[in-house]
């Protein structure tokens, strides 16, 4: 019989309460947000008021606070002395991983931090793939997408984490060599290259000359066949001779007559179309 594997879960009973916004401890200070950031973050919630936070209890009686830092300090830039929490009783272990899993479920984040994040949890904390996406609720593809990122060279990652290069541009790069990943990405960047014009670049890089040959050619094969039938459809429909010179993308078509009843009968063809028209 065979085995299933579990899903790893983790047990997230909590309490909800109004605590005193002093007895939470964070990782980080207002100095180390954005002042605009902030601000803006603050006026949104005057606007539609200030979040539930997520708290875990500490030996010393006060609170830890495990995710959404900014929104934190926002609210206290505001004046607030007492949040709504939901407070939780985690080990040590198992509350870094709760706020690892509720830092990536804010989808705030860039994506080669999202790459890291998702790592730490499949590295240190033994989650595989599928139990990251269940988790945060995306699609296991989605999480092997990410996490391809932190196969790229260093100067890729670099050009991604600036800004510069965009995380769907990146993961084109993951199949050409470390080596030529970073002077592909510049010139991408040079030439302005959308997602699928970057695919292209990567598959003709990678694709060997001759097989790149046969593609080319099957394709015109295939648009002059298409041209041949056309042709052989204009015949049918006025009964004489039709010729044509050139390709898919200009040329010229010839239209044979040999009686006056040829030519009456090109001008009803003519009428039947104008009509067309003017309905």
């Amino acid at each position: 019989m065979k085995r299933v594997k579990r899903k790893k879960t983790m047990n997230v009973d909590y309490e909800k309460k109004t605590v005193r916004i002093s007895a939470i401890d964070t990782a980080t200070n207002a100095e180390d947000w954005d002042k605009k950031d902030i601000r803006t973050r603050a006026a949104y919630f005057l606007l539609n008021g200030v979040p539930e936070f997520s708290v875990n209890c500490t030996e010393d009686g006060r609170y830890a606070l495990l995710a959404a830092e900014k929104d934190f300090h926002a609210a206290k830039s505001m004046g607030v002395t007492d949040l709504e929490v939901r407070v939780y009783s985690f080990s040590d272990k198992n509350a870094e991983t709760f706020s690892i899993i509720e830092r990536l479920k804010e989808g705030s984040l860039g994506a080669m931090e999202e790459a890291y994040l998702m790592k730490q949890l499949v590295q240190d904390y033994r989650f595989t793939q599928d139990d990251v996406a269940a988790l945060i609720g995306c699609s296991r593809p989605a999480v092997a997408n990410t996490l391809r990122l932190l196969t790229l060279a260093p100067e890729v990652v670099g050009l991604v984490e600036s800004g510069r290069l965009s995380a769907g541009h990146a993961r084109t790069l993951v199949r050409v060599p470390q080596s030529q990943q970073y002077a592909f990405a510049e010139e991408a960047i040079k030439r302005g290259y959308s997602v699928r014009e970057m695919e292209r670049a990567v598959k003709a890089f990678l694709t060997p000359p001759e097989v790149l040959q046969q593609e080319k050619d099957a394709l015109a094969a295939a648009k002059s066949a298409e041209l041949k039938a056309f042709v052989e459809r204009m015949r049918g429909v006025f009964r004489t001779k039709v010729s044509l010179i050139g390709n898919d993308k200009k040329g010229r078509i010839y239209i044979d007559y040999y009686t006056p009843e040829d030519l009456y009968r090109f001008e009803e063809f003519l009428d039947m179309i104008e009509s067309f028209d003017r309905d």
